[in-house]
C-alpha cells in the first residue's frame, strides 16, 4: 500500500550504483529510512528529492523497516542553505541531534513544525546572531521533548524563585544563592534571563527578542547547551567544533 508523506531529508547514503537511502524526518512517521531508486543519477527526476535539506512530498511504500519511494515532489529545495557553508553548520548540527536522539517511526508534529520554521528563517535571513539563537531554542525544545530539559523557573535544589544566582550543568538547571557551587563558572544575569525567556517564549516571540541578545550572551548560551547535551545525553555533534570559529 502506498501513501504520500511530507518530510525533510536529513542525510543520504549511496546504495548500489544508482540509488540512495535517505534518512527523512517526516511529518507523519517521524524519522524513517527511505530507499529511492535512481537518485544517484543527476538526470533522474528523483535526484533533487535525494539531496539533504530538501523539503518534499514522497510517494512511499511504508514499512516498519526500510520504506521505498519511486517518486515525489519538491516543496522547498532550500537552495540558499545548501550553498551557504556557515548556515550549513547550524543546519547539520540540528539534523545530527535529531538523528542521534529520536526513535524511528515516532511522529513529533510540533518538532517537525519547529524544524520547518527554523529552516525557513535560516534560508531567508543573514543575521548570524538570529541563526545562533534559533539553534539554541531548537536544542532546548528537543531536550524537553526527550524529558531532560533544564529547570529554569526555580532553583533545582530547593525551588526558590527569588534568588537565582547561576545555572548548574550537573544539577540540570538554575540554582539559588544558597546552593551555588563556587568552583563552577558563574553566568551573568543577562544569560540567565535569556535562558528563561527562551524557555517561556514561542517561536515568534523568540524572533522578536533576538536583537536583545548580545554576542557575549550567545557565547554563554552555546556553552551551556553544548555542555548540557554532553553531560545529560553523553553526546555532541560534528558541527560544534566550528561554532566559535571566525
Amino acid at each position: 500500500m502506498t501513501e504520500i508523506i511530507e518530510g525533510v531529508v536529513l542525510k543520504t547514503s549511496d546504495y548500489q550504483e544508482h540509488s540512495k537511502i535517505l534518512q527523512v524526518f517526516s511529518k507523519e512517521h517521524g524519522l524513517l529510512g527511505i530507499y529511492i531508486r535512481g537518485a544517484n543519477n543527476y538526470k533522474s527526476p528523483n535526484f533533487a528529492l535525494a539531496q539533504p535539506i530538501s523539503h518534499a512530498f514522497f510517494t512511499i511504500r511504508y514499512t516498519d523497516g526500510l520504506s521505498s519511494s519511486f517518486k515525489g515532489e519538491i516543496i522547498n529545495p532550500f537552495q540558499n542553505l545548501k550553498l551557504d557553508f556557515t548556515k550549513n553548520i547550524y543546519v547539520y548540527h540540528l539534523f545530527e541531534l535529531l538523528l542521534k536522539n529520536l526513535e524511528q517511526h515516532e511522529a513529533h508534529f510540533d518538532l517537525y513544525s519547529l524544524l520547518l520554521k527554523t529552516l525557513n528563517v535560516f534560508e531567508n535571513s543573514n543575521d548570524l546572531n538570529l541563526i545562533k539563537l534559533l539553534t539554541i531554542y531548537f536544542e532546548l525544545q528537543l531536550l524537553y521533548l526527550l524529558g531532560v530539559g533544564p529547570v529554569v523557573s526555580h532553583c533545582v535544589v530547593c525551588g526558590d524563585t527569588m534568588n537565582i544566582a547561576n545555572f548548574d550543568i550537573s544539577r540540570g538547571g538554575f540554582v539559588c544563592l544558597n546552593h551555588v557551587d563556587k568552583p563552577h563558572k558563574r553566568y551573568g544575569i543577562a544569560t540567565l534571563e535569556s535562558l528563561f525567556k527562551l524557555h517561556t517564549s514561542n517561536f515568534e516571540q523568540v524572533l522578536s527578542i533576538a536583537n536583545e541578545v548580545n554576542n557575549d550572551v550567545l557565547i554563554d548560551l552555546r556553552e551551556i547547551m553544548t555542555n548540557f547535551y554532553m553531560y545529560h545525553l553523553n553526546m555532541t555533534t560534528n558541527a560544534v567544533k566550528y561554532f566559535n570559529k571566525p
